[in-house]
């Protein structure tokens, strides 16, 4: 079973992580950050990956932290539970609405951190959430997963549809491209023989 589980404590934040790559989409998540939860829950979701997320953060001062470190350490399981990477597919996109809104997210498990996200958001909140918090988590994940990550919003007009599709975008690519492939028979998806 691909499974990573890491424990992260600064003076801001306090996270336990664990990821099942091969799960169901199981998700217990309590960021205390309400909207970053319901994301986390529809990403567990929409990748089949068993996530369970618990953060004691310095929410009191804002949100920033819990996110980003949340993000940071998500990073850090996915990358742990993906191992050598044999027989993966490595690379997905997909193209994913939300009424209004479509935002199409790439990525390539490369073992290279890359971001690039070319998403705006006509509102600076979503509740009490700050939109701008959504692209932080985004920054920390791909970085300490060692992915290449493209995200890009096409159009879309509601904040909370816009960080869902962003989300959700990534839920479905990463399902792809963690996905055993048959066909590699155990390989590393590279022609260096690593990634």
């Amino acid at each position: 079973m691909r499974s990573g589980e890491v424990k992260r404590r600064t003076n801001e934040t306090d996270i336990s992580v664990k990821l099942v790559l091969d799960g169901t989409g199981k998700a217990e998540i309590s960021s205390g950050v309400g909207f970053f939860d319901h994301m986390l829950d529809l990403f567990a979701r929409h990748s089949l990956i068993d996530t369970t997320v618990m953060v004691k953060g310095d929410t009191h001062i804002d949100d920033h932290h819990s996110v980003e470190d949340a993000g940071i350490a998500l990073g850090e399981a996915l990358k742990a539970a993906l191992g050598d990477k044999k027989g993966i597919r490595r690379y997905a996109d997909v193209h994913l609405p939300m009424d209004e809104t479509l935002t199409r997210v790439a990525v390539d498990v490369s073992g290279r951190p890359f971001l690039v996200f070319r998403t705006e958001f006509k509102a600076q909140k979503i509740g009490s959430f700050d939109t701008e918090l959504v692209r932080e988590f985004f920054q920390a994940f791909a970085m300490n997963a060692g992915i290449t990550l493209h995200v890009e919003t096409l159009y879309g007009d509601n904040a909370h549809h816009i960080a869902e599709s962003c989300f959700k975008g990534l839920a479905r690519a990463l399902r792809q491209a963690l996905e055993v492939d048959p066909r590699e028979g155990g390989r590393v998806p590279s022609t260096k023989g690593a990634l």
